[in-house]
C-alpha cells in the first residue's frame, strides 16, 4: 500500500513505524519498533484525520550507537547519544552516554556534507558499526547559544523543570507561560537534542539545562 519508497536497505527485516504530522510535534505520536496497522494506527491518534499527514514504515539499523546533533550558534554540531537503540533517548528516559571519539567523527563527518547543501540542521542518527545513518532529518530554524543553553533569552526569572516530569508536562508548562518573560531551567541528564530541546527551541522559551550529579553511563 507504500505510495512510493526512498533510502538504501540497511540489511535488516525489522521495521520501525513512524508517524509524520502535518506540524512536527516532538515526542507527541508514537513511534514504534515492530510492525504496528497504520490505519489503526491513525485511527487511535488521530481520529479526525487532520494531524498526521502520513505514517512511515522505516527500515531498522543494526544500532550500536544512536542520538541526535543539532547546529549550535557557531555553525557546529552539538552531537549526543547512547549505546544502543536512540528512541528512550529522545523522550528522555535514559541517561546519555559518553560516545567513542570515532563516532562522533563520524557523525560531524555527516553534519558537514548536509550541512554544506542545506545550511543549519538537525537530525537523529544511528551507528551500525561502520555507518552512521540518518534516520530523521530537519531544517534547523531555531539557534543555540551555547552548549548548556537550549534556547536563548533574557528572562525575568528562571522557573524549574525535572526531566521526570515528562514531555507532556512540559508542554503544559510552557503554555502556562505563554505571554510572560520568564524561562525554564530544565533538570535532568537527557539531551539538549532530545526532544525536550526540541520543544522548548520550537516554543522559543529561555531556557538552560542543569545536568543532575547522576553519572552519564558508558
Amino acid at each position: 500500500i507504500a505510495p512510493f519508497n526512498f533510502g538504501d536497505d540497511t540489511g535488516l527485516n525489522e521495521y520501525w513505524i513512524r508517524t509524520a504530522p502535518y506540524v512536527r510535534t516532538p515526542g507527541k505520536f508514537s513511534t514504534f519498533f515492530g510492525w504496528v496497522d497504520p490505519f489503526k494506527l491513525l485511527q487511535a491518534e488521530d481520529p479526525q484525520h487532520d494531524k498526521i499527514a502520513s505514517v512511515l514504515c522505516q527500515q531498522a539499523v543494526e544500532a550500536v550507537y544512536s542520538g541526535s546533533l543539532v547546529t549550535d550558534s557557531t555553525d557546529r554540531p552539538i552531537i549526543e547519544g547512547v549505546r544502543g537503540r536512540g528512541d528512550e533517548f529522545m523522550v528522555g528516559q535514559t541517561n546519555l552516554t559518553s560516545l567513542p571519539g570515532h563516532v562522533v567523527q563520524k557523525v560531524t563527518d555527516e553534519f558537514e556534507k548536509a550541512f554544506e547543501v542545506i545550511g543549519p540542521i538537525e537530525f537523529e542518527w544511528v551507528f551500525d558499526g561502520a555507518v552512521v545513518w540518518i534516520v530523521q532529518l530537519h531544517v534547523q530554524k531555531e539557534r543555540l547559544a551555547s552548549g548548556n543553553t537550549i534556547y536563548p533569552g533574557h528572562p525575568t526569572e528562571f522557573i524549574d523543570y525535572f526531566a521526570e516530569q515528562g514531555l507532556e508536562g512540559l508542554r503544559k508548562k510552557i503554555h502556562d507561560l505563554e505571554g510572560k518573560n520568564l524561562g525554564i531551567r530544565l533538570h535532568g541528564n537527557v539531551g539538549i537534542t532530545s526532544h525536550f530541546g526540541d520543544i522548548l527551541r520550537k516554543a522559543k522559551i529561555p531556557s538552560v539545562i542543569v545536568r543532575s550529579n547522576a553519572k552519564q553511563k558508558s
